[in-house]
């Protein structure tokens, strides 16, 4: 039985939501347009107008467009009849960039001041790979039928403003957003408002976690940096389509500096992991999350690298799936704060307090990132054991509740409990990925091959199933 008919119901109810969560901007005539003017106002202190159809995580809490949100979504499109969605997000993407100068965090005034981890390029190739793809494997006669010079016109202007966004946001000397780190050549979380570590971290998408100690503007972290090299290595792939040579070059040197700044601030030859790094105090942390895998899906670590890092995966590893931070990175829970002035310990005690992106809970983003990172550094066991576990609890989950969430409890296998919000069901990116394992391990089962290239070439491998 293939893993689509085992999860038959889940994967209707998941294909009937995204019906829920594709938003097409409402189109109204002149007259209703004037008329409602000061409704239009009162949205627009909530949120940024889209010009074209976008995506949101849910019908609850999250009806704006998340920036990161997006790319995760994006897993349960590629090669679907909705597949049509992905270049009216790009577009919608672009759209904000070119009005606001920063693509935010969601589509929203209060949040132009900062952005989430960046994925632009991402969904770019993305989307230009569905008319590629199809290109590359249909006849003479249907060839005539696809205009890839008109899709080549799209990715080249998509191209200029990722690398506006790449040097205006992430790489601004004049820390308008406070992204760029002087002398470490590598980038923080920030925002306009310097110094602001609340602000920062939910930039960082992992709002809120341990892992930054509540100081998340002081590190630069290994997440980030592994999805810039992405950023890079992506533009030397875009370059290529439009034949660039210059370009091509010039993008492979930047690559291989960060690469190298990484290496020598962020990767722990002793513990064999990478980590982030407090630049402030110029020491590196040891503090166990999933993040420290973003160099296995971004294609950066060696072979030397992976296969020493692969072996921390037992700190995430349970039942059903992989939590995003360790339990043994976790603050004491026993602590005498008898000792500290009354005044001081509120504070003390929510610094120490496990956050809702700690240990137990598994959030699907991260994890599915670190199982893509393994398939591509040859790992497919280990992926295969984490998908198989997460489809299992998801299903659980989806049986008991009727729906999916945007994160569960990793030491259970149910729905986790709220933080600072409740716990969301719907839910966009968990759906996506649900899927996306689905139809890896489908691919896998079947005897496809999953590399573009023999495994006697250095990792990272090219996955030709989807991902």
């Amino acid at each position: 039985m293939t893993y689509a008919k085992k999860y038959q119901d889940a994967l209707s109810y998941i294909d009937s939501y995204w019906d829920r969560i594709i938003i097409k901007p409402q189109e109204k005539s002149p007259l209703e347009f004037l008329s409602d003017k000061r409704s239009r106002m009162r949205a627009n202190y909530h949120t940024l107008e889209m010009p074209y159809t976008y995506l949101v995580p849910n019908e609850g809490k999250f009806k704006h467009v998340f920036y990161w949100d997006t790319f995760f979504m994006f897993r349960g499109l590629i090669r679907t009849k909705r597949e049509w969605v992905l270049k009216h997000m790009v577009n919608n993407f672009i759209y904000l960039y070119e009005r606001y100068g920063v693509i935010p965090n969601f589509n929203s005034p209060a949040s132009t001041g900062r952005s989430q981890p960046p994925f632009l390029t991402s969904m770019i190739l993305d989307t230009y790979n569905g008319p590629y793809f199809r290109y590359l494997r249909s006849n003479k006669l249907k060839k005539l039928f696809i205009n890839l010079e008109k899709e080549k016109e799209w990715l080249s202007k998509a191209f200029e403003v990722a690398k506006g966004e790449y040097f205006k946001v992430w790489k601004d000397k004049d820390t308008l957003f406070n992204h760029f780190v002087e002398g470490f050549e590598l980038n923080r979380y920030g925002d306009r408002d310097v110094g602001y570590a609340h602000s920062s971290e939910l930039e960082s998408g992992w709002d809120f976690t341990s892992r930054f100690y509540a100081r998340c503007n002081e590190f630069l972290p290994i997440d980030l940096n592994s999805y810039l090299f992405k950023y890079e290595r992506d533009f030397v792939k875009i370059a290529q389509h439009l034949g660039d040579e210059t370009q091509q070059m010039y993008w492979k040197k930047r690559s291989n500096e960060r690469k190298h700044k990484i290496n020598k601030f962020l990767w722990d030859p002793d513990a064999g992991f990478f980590y982030d790094y407090n630049f402030l105090r110029q020491r590196i942390s040891n503090f166990l999350s999933l993040a420290s895998f973003m160099p296995l899906w971004a294609g950066m670590a060696s072979r030397y690298q992976a296969n020493k890092m692969v072996k921390k995966l037992k700190y995430f590893e349970t039942e059903y799936g992989l939590t995003a931070t360790a339990k043994e990175s976790l603050a004491p829970q026993n602590l005498d704060l008898t000792k500290i002035p009354f005044r001081y310990r509120i504070s003390v005690n929510d610094i120490l307090r496990p956050k809702q992106w700690d240990y137990p809970n598994i959030w699907p983003p991260v994890e599915y990132l670190t199982v893509v990172g393994l398939l591509k550094y040859g790992f497919v066991d280990d992926a295969v054991r984490i998908m198989k576990k997460a489809l299992v609890a998801q299903n659980n989950m989806f049986q008991k509740h009727g729906t999916f969430f945007e994160k569960f409890d990793g030491a259970t296998g149910d729905k986790a409990e709220g933080f600072h919000y409740p716990n969301q069901s719907g839910f966009g990116w968990t759906n996506a990925i649900f899927y996306r394992y689905v139809e890896i391990l489908d691919a896998i089962e079947a005897g496809e091959e999953i590399y573009t290239q023999p495994k006697s070439e250095k990792p990272p491998y090219k996955i030709s199933i989807l991902h």
